[in-house]
């Protein structure tokens, strides 16, 4: 058994923080009786004078953080996307993030870049040809029908094996699709119409991009109803199912499985099938739907996946439905913010490398670490005084302490991208290949012990 004990650099400076301001006297609402509301009692002040910015859904104490955070990182982006020498990871970060700046140049080609995946989609002849597609997309980034990656066995936690889960849908979970509450019924029309407007900015006329949402909603839906709900998914056991791969294809024989798996690169012969009902269902479907209904449903899922990096006028439609819609976001979020948000997302650790070098440090990071030690060293001494716990209980607690593992402010070893390329001018191109580059990490652990190094998060 180990335990973990992880601190980023964000987290440290969080504390930091929290230590410097201290308790907030001036948080406290003195009008509210602590007895019946306590929270009210403790934060209303802090509410009353900091309400919820125009472009986030949610705020607080931490959201201050994290926005001195974006500061931080904006200034470390813009300084490498203008240097003129550069190392391998600030020409990656710093033009990731200026061509993810350049909406006039995004805008200026329109939904050009989706091209390669929307023509391959209208060329389909059969539904044989789902299996390469979904490969192609899937490495991308875009998640049509189902999901798929890399986990530690349930069962074996030493182990990291394959997974195949259910998806393919645009609203957030299954229940979604069928909630008959007016307020659902609602979103379920204001999502159509959300696809629809998406289809027209592809350059459909309103009556056809009408009949293509009409299909996207009635596969999805076809697919939520063999999902599994997401209160049943809380649920460990139902949501591990560790068969061999043939199993998977007499589950849904409509997909050439060993062909997809070893195209993505996991020739697995077992794996997990978290949801065996979802891939009986989407079997069914695939024979009962036309090809050309499931082509409109694919192209839909390139147009959403890409939708943040596409021209001003999808990215305030995608806003419109699943920022103001879904989050209750009331603007959209500057320009910069979004791009930082991007390229951290994509480009994590190069851009972390850069953000520790410039606020913590390895100063820092031994200084913490031996904070840390002695900190164990003191509960050492503490556990082996205590005159209540018996000899074998004092052994096992010592063995706990010691099963600790420290990560502390960042990783010992960075991440490598020297295989990820990124090209000037080309926003959905560098997402796409990010993503390429990071579904083949994932996958590369299979059948591997667990790295118990990796850190996850930027």
């Amino acid at each position: 058994m180990q335990t973990l004990r992880l601190l980023s650099a964000f987290t440290l400076g969080a504390l930091t923080l929290a230590a410097q301001q201290g308790f907030d006297a001036k948080a406290i609402d003195p009008k509210a009786d602590p007895c019946t509301d306590f929270y009210q009692y403790a934060c209303g002040t802090w509410l009353a004078n900091n309400p919820i910015p125009a472009d986030q859904s949610a705020w607080g104490r931490f959201s201050e953080l994290n926005e001195r955070n974006q500061r931080i990182l904006r200034d470390i982006l813009e300084t490498s996307s203008a240097k003129t020498t550069r190392t391998a990871n600030e020409q990656k970060i710093g033009d990731y993030f200026a061509t993810c700046m350049d909406e006039k140049a995004i805008d200026a080609r329109g939904a050009e870049p989706l091209k390669p995946y929307l023509s391959e989609i209208a060329a389909l002849k059969d539904k044989a040809g789902l299996t390469d597609l979904l490969i192609k997309m899937h490495m991308a980034g875009i998640a049509p029908m189902f999901s798929v990656g890399s986990t530690q066995d349930m069962k074996n936690a030493t182990e990291v094996i394959a997974y195949v889960d259910q998806g393919g849908i645009g609203l957030p979970e299954r229940d979604y699709y069928f909630k008959d509450d007016a307020k659902s019924v609602e979103l379920r029309k204001q999502y159509v119409a959300h696809v629809q407007r998406m289809f027209e900015l592809l350059g459909d006329s309103a009556e056809v991009a009408a009949k293509k949402a009409s299909t996207v909603m009635s596969i999805e839906t076809a697919l939520a109803k063999g999902s599994l709900d997401v209160t049943s998914r809380r649920d460990p056991e139902k949501i591990y199912h560790r068969l061999e791969t043939k199993q998977l294809v007499d589950l849904a024989p409509s997909l050439a499985w060993e062909k997809y798996l070893a195209g993505i690169g996991a020739p697995v012969k077992n794996l997990n099938v978290a949801v065996p009902d979802f891939f009986k269902a989407m079997d069914a479907q695939i024979k009962a739907i036309s090809l050309d209904d499931w082509k409109v449903y694919l192209a839909w899922h390139v147009v959403h996946a890409a939708a943040p990096l596409l021209p001003s006028s999808f990215v305030n439609e995608n806003f419109n439905f699943y920022g103001k819609t879904l989050t209750g976001a009331k603007e959209l979020r500057p320009r910069w913010k979004r791009c930082v948000q991007y390229t951290d997302g994509d480009l994590g650790e190069a851009l972390g490398q850069k953000y520790v070098e410039l606020t913590f440090g390895k100063e820092g990071k031994e200084r913490t670490l031996a904070m840390v030690r002695a900190l164990e060293k003191a509960l050492e001494r503490d556990i082996q005084q205590l005159d209540w716990m018996t000899p074998q209980t004092k052994k096992r607690a010592l063995e706990k302490l010691h099963a600790i593992s420290d990560k502390i402010g960042y990783p010992e070893e960075w991440r490598n991208y020297t295989a990820l390329e990124i090209k000037k001018g080309d926003a959905i191109g560098n997402s796409f290949r990010a993503n390429t580059f990071e579904f083949k990490r994932q996958i590369a652990k299979i059948g591997k012990p667990v790295d118990k190094k990796e850190w996850f998060m930027t």
